[in-house]
């Protein structure tokens, strides 16, 4: 259940020196919101002062476990060049691009991918996480709306401990922006509190229906935009690559949850956007239905950690294995 916890001026102190400015977290940026020095994660596989072919950006998916579970480490392997990681755990396909625009003067690949799992769409209308994610940890984020079709850049709605008194107080006040604020929350009466989570939150109903939490914010009438706002947000991605010189794609990362679905329903929960990316002329790697072909009736524990997680080193390296050709098919890469 979501809820807002009480934070100590020492605890928020500590989201003071932890938070990224102008991403919500991950890496540091000066006051002008720029990267100073791009850090991509250690890979055994290659150097850290080799120029990669590809950079990946992206969440956990794409971050991944240990150094050598990750797709962009057995991508770099297929490929025989370096690839460099930059996911980041718990971002949007939002903070992804952000990213990426911070640090467009350092990122020298020719190749550039950005990985959405089915589930950042969630993240990408989010501002406060404890409303998604509930937990002790406060995680605040900036995000993008639509003005027509433009991203309008929206910083993070609190930097300091009187504007998070203020959100406590008054949630819908201080997050004007958030899809998630009239979730349910825990409060006194807890029984109460407990039946409204029950009867009305979205979360709950999409278990009950037994569809992923995140399959109502694909469709196109959803109150929150969530398609269209991701839509363009995927795709402004590989305009800025185009028009720094560099080839860019959308990688579209299923869950276990969307495999099974499909193997049910024969229908992908993020069908409606990867056709609009399509429409759009956007390069997009849709690996759901890839992995299916590719598996068929297999047990999904073999590529999922605990069977509904992130993918173990064998699905990274599956995926891996899929990016790998639809690169080549291209012709994207030298070798």
């Amino acid at each position: 259940m979501a809820y807002i916890p009480h934070l100590s001026q020492q605890k928020f102190n500590q989201y003071l020196n932890k938070r990224s400015i102008g991403l919500g977290w991950g890496p540091e940026t000066d006051s002008a919101g720029k990267i100073i020095h791009a850090v991509a994660r250690t890979d055994p596989a290659f150097p850290s002062n080799q120029t990669p072919c590809v950079s990946a950006y992206g969440d956990s998916f794409t971050h991944g476990s240990l150094d050598d579970a990750t797709y962009p480490h057995f991508l770099s392997l297929n490929l025989n060049c370096a690839v460099a990681n930059y996911g980041v755990g718990g971002y949007g396909s939002d903070q992804a691009l952000m990213l990426f625009r911070a640090q467009a003067d350092l990122d020298q690949s020719t190749v550039v991918i950005l990985g959405h799992f089915t589930e950042n769409i969630l993240r990408n209308v989010n501002q406060y996480r404890n409303l998604l994610y509930p937990g002790d940890e406060l995680a605040l984020k900036p995000r993008f709306i639509l003005e027509g079709e433009r991203l309008h850049y929206v910083p993070p709605p609190v930097n300091s401990l009187e504007d998070f008194r203020s959100l406590e107080e008054n949630p819908k006040a201080k997050l004007p922006l958030e899809a998630f604020i009239d979730r349910p929350r825990r409060n006194f009466p807890y029984t109460l509190a407990l039946l409204r989570w029950l009867f009305t939150d979205s979360h709950v109903r999409a278990k009950l229906a037994g569809i992923p939490r995140y399959a109502e914010f694909y469709k196109p009438g959803h109150p929150s935009g969530a398609l269209q706002l991701t839509a363009r947000i995927l795709e402004t991605f590989v305009q800025e690559a185009g028009a720094r010189g560099k080839r860019g794609a959308v990688l579209l990362i299923p869950s276990a949850d969307d495999i099974e679905m499909a193997r049910k329903t024969g229908e992908w929960v993020d069908q409606p956007l990867a056709d609009i990316l399509t429409q759009r002329g956007v390069t997009v790697i849709h690996a759901g239905p890839q992995i299916l072909g590719r598996i068929g009736n297999e047990d999904l524990c073999k590529i999922y950690e605990g069977c509904v997680g992130h993918f173990n080193a064998a699905g990274y390296q599956l995926l891996a294995s899929i990016l790998a050709d639809e690169l080549r098919a291209r012709a994207w890469l030298q070798n």
